[in-house]
């Protein structure tokens, strides 16, 4: 029999009693609806004789449950999380709103990632996000709550586990769908194509020059060069100092003479503008910085150089592309480690940091004579 009670915090606590369970069972959800499908859930599978064996295998005195839901709110809370895992983990809380913490296990994870697979049919790149996010919730989960999560399953998937399987093909097939493919993207700009751009931006507002200059000299991240404000920037030191990254951890990029002659000229022609903005050195961005606010100005800002790469004839050249040349041009003008160039890239995953340094074959002949 369950019973469902309000608590003084307004979440939603259900008392489950039933001679096959050893003890009561405690479960604390966010809204009545949850709750109560639950409970609905655990009395129809008893009623059976059936006991989820995660229930048994829990050995906490007040067998208390939180759903998935409650745990990624309380990690949002109480930890600085990147926006790009916030925007992840609310899609995700509300795919498993109802899913409570007794059942999670191997096959539940082996299970979710299957349906991304034959029932979203997600990139693998998606997969792999999605999967990160949510494993560094469950991290801390066990960190800071080991009586409600004690291991973390997504942790206990094999490597590849996002690529597709010639199982999930056959199924996807029936359907008329195809398996998705993770390809590393590695397009570069070409010489014809810069020179191409540079003379479409000579003609559009300065910002949009110094924006594209910005982020081919610094290799930062497109949000990272929107939301700079002139307090960030010490051209004395050549450097720009970035409080919150993608990453959420701080980070200081040098800065070439290129990039502070071209930041030089455009704080002192726009100090009037920039002042009005309150300090904000670009008008890409209102200071709105919820994920909303934030995800609107980078699908702007995504537009605006996408038909200035369209009209300078650079086909299929995205914004995030010049990032992928600027950490290219690191290896190629420079003889900085991986390590130092990470530490300017804000890569924390020197693997990831590879992924960029696709040198063209061309230029690593050169270094061959």
């Amino acid at each position: 029999m369950a019973s469902i009670k309000k608590t003084p915090s307004g979440t939603f606590q259900i008392r489950v009693t039933n001679k096959l369970l050893p003890k009561p069972l405690w479960a604390t959800f966010d809204t009545e609806e949850q709750a109560r499908a639950y409970a609905d859930q655990l009395e129809a599978l008893l009623g059976q004789g059936i006991v989820p064996a995660a229930l048994l295998e829990r050995s906490t005195p007040s067998r208390e449950i939180w759903t998935v839901s409650r745990c990624i709110a309380e990690y949002i809370r109480a930890n600085p999380v990147p926006l790009s895992d916030v925007k992840l983990l609310d899609t995700i809380r509300s795919q498993l709103s109802t899913l409570s913490t007794g059942c999670l296990n191997y096959d539940w994870a082996d299970n979710w990632v299957r349906s991304m697979k034959r029932d979203d049919n997600l990139a693998p790149s998606t997969i792999q996000h999605r999967h990160g996010a949510l494993a560094r919730c469950f991290d801390w989960m066990m960190r800071k709550h080991p009586d409600i999560i004690a291991q973390n399953p997504l942790r206990l998937l094999k490597r590849g586990f996002a690529v597709y399987t010639p199982e999930d093909e056959k199924i996807l097939a029936r359907s008329g769908k195809s398996a998705k493919v993770g390809e590393e993207r590695n397009r570069r700009m070409d010489a014809e194509e810069e020179k191409r751009i540079r003379a479409i931006l000579a003609g559009r507002p300065e910002e949009d020059l110094v924006f594209f200059v910005l982020a081919l000299e610094t290799a930062m991240r497109m949000r990272e060069c929107y939301t700079l404000e002139v307090g960030q920037v010490d051209l004395m030191q050549r450097t720009i100092n970035l409080e919150r990254t993608k990453n959420g951890d701080r980070r200081q990029v040098p800065l070439s003479s290129t990039a502070v002659a071209t930041l030089r000229e455009h704080i002192t022609k726009q100090g009037a503008a920039i002042q009005k903005r309150k300090g904000r050195l670009f008008s890409y961005w209102n200071g709105d910085a919820s994920v909303g606010g934030l995800d609107d100005a980078t699908s702007d800002v995504s537009r605006r150089f996408r038909f200035i790469f369209e009209k300078a004839n650079a086909f299929e050249l995205h914004f995030h592309d010049l990032r992928h040349e600027a950490t290219c041009r690191l290896y190629e003008k420079t003889t900085l480690s991986d390590v130092l160039i990470a530490r300017i890239t804000g890569h924390r995953d020197l693997r990831m940091l590879k992924r960029y340094a696709s040198l063209r074959g061309s230029e690593l002949a050169q270094h061959l004579w």
